[in-house]
């Protein structure tokens, strides 16, 4: 008993040594920690954003935003262009112009400001200068505002065209052709060139961004849900009836209606995607005009960049809404695609 009670009092103080030694370990962990913290509260605007943690991290939010923005879109272009359908291939019907031209936007979205904004992170990381990357920047913010106005106009023309297609299915065929999309398509590019180069012209950059989120948000924002709701009302009229009849054409004419609301859920999630990725940098830009102080903060500049990389999120929901909701898409993805996994395994085995 006493050899014990002896080990005790032997181990004891160490014990209270040790014990001292970790309190004072993590006293010091916090007070480094409180001191990098005040020294981040501390910082400049262009401290943070030249200082390495924003950096890495909005690099790193750059290349994983934009990385899905690129395959998918490329999947979903090869899916329509592949599309192995003899009955009505996707690239024959006019409305599918739309889709690839919101695609195109999508990829050009991820491919340029997506990698261009990860390497001009990395190479301010590095220690490059601003100024040797000033026309790389100006490349990818222009390039961004085509392809995001493109997008608005593209949007805006889907849902007018299912809202022909569904109010007025006898007369669509000769309202929307395929030479009037692309004569669409054509202008909302043009369009997009000559307002990206309204600053050059001398405007100023405060009113480029005020008809930048006017015109391509708000106004929108005002006339498509009276679209949709017009739309939905037209696709629950003609439900109503058709519902009770038994006549072969009614019931063909009912089932393409069903597809018709199948695609018309589909447009309107993209809608919802696209207007819910833009509104952080919608606030962002409007705040920006309202209260100009407020923009020479860190935690501002740090929003501006994260909603900037946001809108890469949208990019990438757009051809998973069409695989979801729409069945000929998702038919002629499995088409595609599946076919090519049948031939690696086949060769696989035959190796």
């Amino acid at each position: 008993m006493p050899f014990f009670i002896s080990l005790k009092k032997r181990q004891s103080p160490n014990r209270y040594n040790y014990s001292i030694k970790l309190l004072s370990q993590l006293l010091s962990v916090r007070k480094r920690t409180a001191q990098t913290a005040c020294k981040i509260l501390t910082m400049s605007t262009s401290e943070i954003e030249n200082s390495d943690f924003f950096l890495l991290s909005q690099a790193i939010l750059a290349i994983l935003m934009s990385t899905p923005a690129v395959v998918t879109n490329v999947l979903l272009l090869v899916t329509v262009f592949r599309d192995p359908s003899r009955n009505q291939p996707l690239w024959r019907s006019p409305v599918t112009l739309l889709v690839v031209n919101l695609a195109l936007c999508d990829l050009i979205t991820g491919a340029i400001p997506g990698y261009g904004s990860f390497y001009y992170n990395i190479a301010l990381f590095i220690g490059q200068p601003k100024q040797e990357l000033f026309r790389l920047r100006m490349a990818f913010t222009v390039t961004a505002t085509v392809a995001n106005v493109v997008s608005s106009c593209t949007i805006v023309a889907m849902s007018f065209d299912r809202l022909f297609a569904v109010s007025s299915p006898h007369q669509y065929n000769a309202r929307v052709t395929k030479a009037k999309i692309k004569t669409f398509i054509a202008v909302a590019w043009i369009y997009s060139l000559f307002f990206s180069s309204l600053t050059l012209m001398g405007l100023s950059v405060t009113m480029a961004i005020l008809l930048y989120c006017h015109i391509h948000m708000s106004i929108p924002l005002v006339i498509l849900p009276v679209v949709y709701w017009k739309t939905y009302r037209a696709l629950r009229l003609h439900n109503n009836e058709v519902r009770n009849l038994t006549n072969g054409r009614e019931q063909i004419d009912l089932a393409r209606r069903r597809r018709e609301r199948k695609m018309v859920s589909a447009f309107l999630l993209v809608v919802i995607s696209f207007y819910v990725t833009f509104m952080p940098q919608y606030i962002a830009q409007n705040i920006y005009l309202l209260s100009p102080s407020v923009t020479e903060t860190s935690s501002y500049k740090f929003f501006l960049y994260a909603s900037n990389k946001f809108i890469f999120l949208n990019c990438s929901l757009n051809p998973f809404i069409y695989a979801w909701r729409v069945p000929k898409y998702k038919r002629a993805f499995m088409a595609v695609f599946g076919r090519c996994v049948c031939r690696s395994r086949n060769a696989v085995g035959d190796s």
